[in-house]
């Protein structure tokens, strides 16, 4: 069995390395202020793939609770949640895919063991699919994790409720391992080494410990032990736990923290019958632990500050943003002559100005009032007049964007038109800072119906190839803005 073993430990480095880009699952993680009932919003965009499912878990004064994100356009994602507005109060997100988790741990504030504080739940394990029928201790039911500033914290709970080392008798010769894997998805592949907290104990051959894992055989003879766990069964789960430094500090574990802080975390139990015979009966779901959490910090809100608000005689709209406090505008609007329309940001990083446009239609309107709240119930208002004299003036917003493939790697192509002809056209991409990365000069045809496009191979104006992530393109006619859109590269 000890082909089987390392096929699967394999599997499971390749799963990591093709499914987690260099972004995290969550990106731009922001707030609203309080509202008037004391609730927060909270929003964030996901990746772009089939099957994501993502909960937000929030710590309250009895715990953790959790809350299913919900969906409010494209990659969007928003979850309301009760405040503590006296108190710093902390977020963790977890995304769920058929393979794989991605998650925040839980943080252990008080770093004791057994832990005092709830362990971050990975998955469910199915009951039944153990390859040992008649060792329900080694049927995995549920796997969980977490980490305090010195330790990272596994748990692990069974069918039996139980966690025998061995099969009983005096002169045993069947025992059972119960492991927590622990890999740098940034360095495996190179080096092959993974590491795990080891629960067992086989007199004189092997005992509880934090191991490193190499070589081409999962076997006694491929375990290398590199310092001690903690170990110790409450309320019929597992607890294992294992020093950061000293998992990080080995040679063969690259740098910490890596790129993306990040560590690909899964559990097994294995039963091993003397003298050499590895059978590995159960494994959970793989996951990818991200070292993070959200924070959110008492304030005393100020409301924003809106400027340079500008309005095009063919409906397009600007202005500027600016929070204080680094809120997102739960309400950001534009009502034209009694119409209200959504005002969308051209990035979501709230800590200093953001632009918002609006791209309405209303040609030749006469009033227009921009509105923001940060939480829903004090408003900033401001309202500008349509002093344009002009009736030959050709509403450009009547224009189509967009990209195919999307995602993309490495290259998409952004098709696009107008009802006009103008020389003064190009299209400009922007990463998430809202910092311009690569800009094409087009000649627009103006023929009605006929599509224009350029093609991006994701290399920024400087010749640099631009890391995974999403990313704003928009389509400039006479310097003014009449579409935008949005892709992701995926690497």
């Amino acid at each position: 069995m000890k082909k089987y073993i390392l096929i699967s430990m394999l599997l499971f480095v390749y799963l990591l390395q093709a499914q987690i880009p260099e972004i995290s699952f969550w990106n731009n993680i922001r707030n609203s202020s309080y509202t008037q009932n004391d609730e927060i919003h909270i929003r964030c965009e996901t990746i772009d793939l089939l099957g994501l499912e993502t909960e937000m878990f929030y710590s309250t004064s009895f715990g953790w609770e959790n809350i299913e994100m919900i969906n409010l356009s494209g990659l969007t994602f928003e979850a309301i949640i009760p405040a503590l507005p006296a108190e710093t109060q902390f977020c963790r997100f977890r995304t769920e895919t058929d393979t794989i988790v991605g998650m925040m741990p839980a943080y252990q504030q008080n770093d004791l063991f057994p832990s005092e504080d709830e362990l971050g739940f990975i998955a469910a394990d199915p009951i039944g699919d153990n390859l040992d029928p008649d060792s329900p201790n080694l049927d995995i039911t549920g796997n969980y994790f977490g980490y305090s500033d010195t330790r990272f914290y596994a748990g692990i709970t069974n069918e039996s409720g139980e966690f025998p080392l061995d099969v009983g008798g005096l002169f045993p010769i069947t025992y059972y391992f119960y492991v927590t894997t622990i890999l740098n998805p940034e360095t495996v592949l190179i080096d092959s080494v993974v590491y795990a907290m080891i629960y067992c104990d086989i007199p004189m051959l092997m005992s509880p410990g934090l191991y490193r894992i190499s070589g081409t055989e999962f076997s006694l003879e491929t375990f290398g032990l590199i310092g001690s766990i903690e170990a110790e069964v409450v309320d019929g789960q597992l607890q294992m736990a294992c020093d950061i430094e000293t998992l990080t500090g080995d040679e063969n574990f690259g740098e910490w923290p890596n790129i993306t802080n990040s560590i690909g975390v899964e559990m097994i139990t294995a039963k091993y019958t003397l003298p050499t015979e590895f059978l590995m009966t159960d494994l959970a779901k793989i996951s990818l632990q991200f070292i993070d959490q959200y924070e959110i910090e008492p304030i005393i809100n100020i409301l924003p500050e809106i400027s340079e608000l500008e309005g095009t005689n063919g409906g397009l709209f600007t202005c500027t943003y600016y929070d204080e406090n680094g809120h997102f505008p739960i309400t950001a609007e534009i009502i034209v002559d009694g119409e209200a329309f959504l005002l969308n940001p051209l990035n979501f990083d709230y800590s200093d100005e953001v632009i918002f446009e609006s791209t309405t239609g209303s040609y030749g309107w006469e009033e227009a009032t921009f509105r923001f709240s940060d939480n829903n119930f004090e408003f900033v208002e401001d309202t500008i007049i349509n002093n344009s004299s002009s009736d030959d003036e050709l509403p450009i917003a009547s224009s189509t964007l967009q990209n195919y493939p999307n995602p993309f790697n490495p290259n998409t192509t952004i098709f696009f038109e107008t009802t006009n002809s103008h020389e003064n056209a190009r299209i400009e991409i922007y990463n998430l800072k809202g910092q311009k990365v690569r800009e094409f000069d087009v000649i627009l045809s103006g023929v009605e119906g006929e599509s224009n496009s350029i093609t991006w191979n994701g290399i920024d104006e400087s010749g640099q190839q631009v890391s995974s992530g999403i990313y704003f393109y928009q389509l400039k006619v006479d310097e003014k803005p009449v579409a935008k859109n949005k892709c992701l590269l995926l690497k």
